[in-house]
């Protein structure tokens, strides 16, 4: 992990079960949302306040280079880069295209409640696309969204937190 370019987001899971091609894990959902600061305007905390579940559910191939059991804790990773692309495809493009629709509107000279109409066209487009996108071949074949068990973690490698009183 020396450069940008192999640098991963990590996420503990848990083995809930194994066979002899699929584990499933679960992560869990954490907790920090109370006590951040951006609270009131968080996306995130929206979303994990709209479902009841803490858990999340992950199927992959079993790794062939890991010995894992029920019960085992792993990091799994996924390449920043991919992510700040799917971040930039779901959120820039819509947007974007709502943009272009209006300026195009401006520039063909017609009235404010029109352009108006024409953005919210453009970004309904930009969602089709983005639909569309997500469910192309491309896209779907694609092993750059696709977690990866990067290491198996013990309780003795866990990173201690120290805390002094204020």
């Amino acid at each position: 992990m020396s450069n940008a370019q192999d640098s991963m987001i990590e996420q503990a899971a848990h083995v809930h079960s194994i066979d002899q091609t699929t584990v499933w894990l679960d992560t869990l959902r954490l907790s920090t949302c109370n006590s951040c600061s951006m609270k009131s305007g968080c996306g995130q905390r929206l979303m994990n306040q709209a479902t009841d579940c803490k858990r999340s559910r992950i199927e992959l191939p079993v790794p062939s280079t890991m010995s894992l059991s029920v019960g085992d804790e792993v990091v799994l990773g996924i390449p920043q880069k991919a992510f700040i692309k799917a971040s930039l495809l779901t959120f820039a493009m819509p947007l974007i295209m709502m943009l272009a629709f209006a300026l195009l509107a401006k520039w063909g000279g017609l009235s404010e409640p029109l352009t108006v109409v024409t953005a919210l066209v453009g970004l309904g487009f930009g969602l089709l696309l983005l639909r569309w996108y997500s469910q192309s071949d491309a896209m779907l074949s694609s092993n750059q969204w696709q977690p990866v068990i990067l290491r198996q973690q013990y309780i003795d490698q866990a990173e201690v937190l120290h805390f002094t009183p204020e």
